[in-house]
């Protein structure tokens, strides 16, 4: 079935080609509203987007999917699918961190001097995180005193362990 024929207004999968003939990977995704053709509809881009999340969530790419999901509750708050897949996503990323840095119960102390953690080029965040860390604090702790998000100190934790600035003491 060719493209002018009745009865199908638009093709089943977005075009590669952009208006230039130009090559567009994100099939029309990143256009703005006004560069949308006639006659299209713009509500498209969310349908896409959440297929993205489904089919993200799907591979196994939480990461993706939760930002997928946090751009589509971006765009509509009340979107409770966005909802959830960015609420389960956040848990499996979650557990995936903590597999790697091991239980909640776990305490984990400076392995560097206090004089020399300059040295390590830390973010501020990555530094607040580490002044938490005193050898008598659970990991689980740490991260409700932390002001950032659970998933984000989870990462910056992972971030000072890379570094060989905390080790596990129990």
């Amino acid at each position: 079935m060719t493209a002018g024929n009745a009865g199908q207004s638009r093709p089943r999968w977005p075009s590669l080609l952009g208006s230039e003939g130009t090559i567009d990977l994100t099939g029309g995704l990143a256009r703005g509203p006004l560069d949308h053709p006639a006659g299209s509809s713009i509500d498209a881009a969310p349908r896409e987007l959440a297929r993205e999340i489904v089919d993200r969530f799907a591979l196994e790419d939480y990461a993706g999917a939760l930002s997928a999901a946090e751009l589509q509750l971006g765009h509509d708050p009340m979107d409770e699918d966005a909802r959830r897949y960015a609420t389960k996503s956040r848990e499996r990323l979650e557990a995936h961190c903590i597999s790697q840095i091991g239980p909640l119960e776990a305490v984990f102390n400076r392995a560097v001097p206090a004089a020399k953690v300059k040295w390590l080029g830390l973010d501020p965040q990555a530094a607040a995180l580490l002044s938490r860390v005193d050898g008598e604090t659970t990991l689980g702790e740490v991260l409700t005193l932390h002001p950032t998000s659970r998933l984000e100190a989870l990462r910056l934790f992972i971030e000072l362990l890379d570094a060989k600035a905390i080790v596990r003491v129990s």
